[in-house]
């Protein structure tokens, strides 16, 4: 698959279709281990503080969809669409995407899916699942920060109120997190002691949020969320800089001086407040943006400096069709891990267990079979969203 050049000015980028597809590869890639006991160091997330390859994949996607507004924004305004027109997109857009985010949470909602299931399972199990219900996920987060941005963006033209904007987000986030006591005493940046535990608590309830640590807390949550649309909000300012009309040159000159400039205040800022995806503080915020702007300026400098365009077209096929691919390849590990099939002396066990002990752990032991499972996601999805591709079919929202 040979894509085509990249088309700035508010076109589709073809350097960011590919960033973002390698994105959602590495999103998979993290999210279907086959046994979570077994991954290597760079697939797993920092403990607490800290930061590894995983905890970029989030704010690079959260970034690229800033980026994406941008360009897209443009192409439609230059189409002749009004306010009116762009918000109703906005809030339809944002529905859906949440909406998709409880599906994931929630499936399959009590029905059962293998035969001992079946054999205990009542109407009950429909009430339970959504007592249960996780109401903030990852598309949730997408939903609500995309949706926060592309709203200030049509209600409030012009760089300097977005970044007025920005900082009050900031300023809301840090108030909030050293003047609310957390859930319990002590460290405004632990687990147990930070405020947007207490605030998601409050809100939700712990029967409506993830589990770290054996503690309820969510870290997809709304206090969280606040720096998240920052990052939002810094991919937004990097698409309007790859959608000007200054040489290309010019351009990566500036996004990656930008990204420099982002790269450097956050690990200043590391020193007063711990870099921590969980709690998106304000110096993860900045540093995981800065390090989104330079991997975009590398991809924009390979394809449209360099004209290196072949190797784009596997990561171009998840780039173009990333709600498919990941919402599918969820839905697909809850079925995977609740179908059961038969095992040794009249066993079952789940499907995912047996094709990761069955075929990857023979082949490449306990730790790479592991990977080797995850990359067996990657390879189904890819034949999948490349059939899609082969037929146009770009699935939007």
């Amino acid at each position: 698959m040979n894509p085509p050049a990249s088309s700035p000015g508010g076109g589709r980028l073809v350097a960011l279709d590919a960033f973002r597809g390698l994105t959602i590869i590495l999103m998979i890639v993290v999210n279907n281990p086959g046994s979570w006991g077994h991954v290597y160091a760079p697939l797993r997330h920092a403990a607490w503080h800290g930061l590894t390859p995983t905890d970029l994949v989030f704010p690079f996607f959260l970034f690229i969809t800033g980026a994406a507004m941008a360009l897209s924004f443009a192409r439609r305004r230059g189409a002749g669409a009004d306010r009116a027109t762009l918000l109703r997109g906005i809030a339809r857009r944002a529905a859906i995407i949440f909406a998709c985010g409880l599906l994931l949470n929630g499936f399959p909602f009590g029905v059962p899916l293998n035969r001992d299931a079946a054999a205990g399972w009542s109407p009950a199990a429909f009430g339970d699942a959504f007592a249960h219900l996780r109401v903030m996920g990852v598309l949730q987060r997408i939903a609500l920060a995309w949706g926060t941005v592309a709203l200030l963006v049509v209600v409030l033209p012009g760089a300097r109120r977005r970044w007025a904007a920005a900082g009050g987000f900031v300023l809301a986030y840090e108030l909030v997190t050293r003047l609310l006591p957390g859930a319990a005493p002590g460290d405004p940046f632990s687990l147990a002691g930070s405020a947007a535990r207490r605030l998601d608590l409050a809100v939700f309830g712990a029967d409506h949020v993830w589990r770290v640590d054996g503690l309820p807390f969510e870290p997809e949550g709304l206090l969280t969320t606040l720096t998240a649309i920052v990052t939002v909000m810094l991919g937004y300012e990097a698409g309007r800089l790859l959608a000007g009309n200054a040489p290309l040159a010019v351009r990566l000159r500036r996004l990656t001086g930008a990204g420099v400039a982002a790269v450097a205040v956050g690990a200043a800022l590391a020193a007063a407040e711990p870099v921590n995806k969980q709690l998106w503080t304000v110096s993860y915020t900045v540093l995981t943006a800065g390090l989104g702007a330079l991997v975009l300026a590398a991809c924009l400098g390979a394809v449209d400096a360099r004209g290196w365009r072949r190797w784009t077209g596997p990561l171009v096929v998840f780039g173009v069709n990333p709600l498919v691919a990941f919402l599918g390849s969820g839905l697909l590990a809850r079925v995977l891990g609740l179908v059961r099939v038969p095992a040794a002396e009249g066993a079952t066990r789940s499907l995912h267990a047996a094709v990761y002990h069955g075929v990857c752990v023979p082949i490449a032991g306990v730790t790479g079979g592991s990977l080797l499972y995850a990359l067996l996601n990657v390879a189904v999805w890819w034949c999948v969203l490349l059939g899609l591709e082969r037929r146009g079919l770009r699935i939007r929202v």
